[in-house]
């Protein structure tokens, strides 16, 4: 009798898949609106390369309640079915380590985060090669929904889509396993 394999561990994007919004427009509105005196240096640092300092250092400001955040309802239960079924799965996201955590202890699903710091901002090529680190090459599901994403889903041994815009989602519906509007 053959033996069923294993799925392989999945990796969950945040911002746009598995909450509907983006947590750095969040912080931004949050943070900035309410100190505006912080917007020229934030600017100076998005535009030298230095999103992650930025990023840090007005989310260790953010105050937010994770239950306030709308997430993707289908998604959800199908991630709550796959705890089920899976040996691992991590949220991986380019917002902030805290943040990230913050939501990942509040939806309950999640084995680890893996999550921008002070080194490289984990998005597109940057994720993708963090994941295949931990994972190896096709080692690991990715869900996903934005145009980063696409640096990501190549190394990807299972490709979920989820609440991608139309222009993502025509680059990669034919090899997606499974597509969430």
């Amino acid at each position: 009798m053959s033996e069923v394999a294993k799925p392989l561990p999945l990796a969950v994007d945040l911002d746009g898949t598995l909450i509907l919004t983006d947590m750095s427009w969040v912080t931004v509105k949050r943070v900035l609106f309410w100190r505006p005196w912080l917007i020229p240096w934030a600017i100076f640092k998005e535009i030298t390369g230095k999103r992650t300092i930025w990023k840090l250092q007005l989310a260790s400001k953010l105050k937010f309640d994770p239950a306030e955040l709308t997430y993707h309802e289908e998604f959800l239960s199908w991630l709550k079915e796959e705890r089920e079924k899976r040996e691992e799965i991590v949220l991986c996201t380019a917002s902030t380590h805290s943040v990230a955590k913050i939501i990942a202890e509040h939806v309950g699903l999640f084995d680890d985060v893996m999550a921008s710091g002070t080194g490289p901002n984990l998005a597109a090529a940057n994720k993708a090669a963090a994941l295949v680190e931990r994972y190896g090459a096709k080692g690991f599901g990715y869900a996903g929904n934005s145009k980063s994403d696409l640096a990501v889903w190549p190394d990807a041994g299972e490709i979920i889509v989820v609440n991608a815009p139309r222009s993502v989602r025509k680059k990669i519906e034919k090899t997606a396993n499974l597509i969430f509007d």
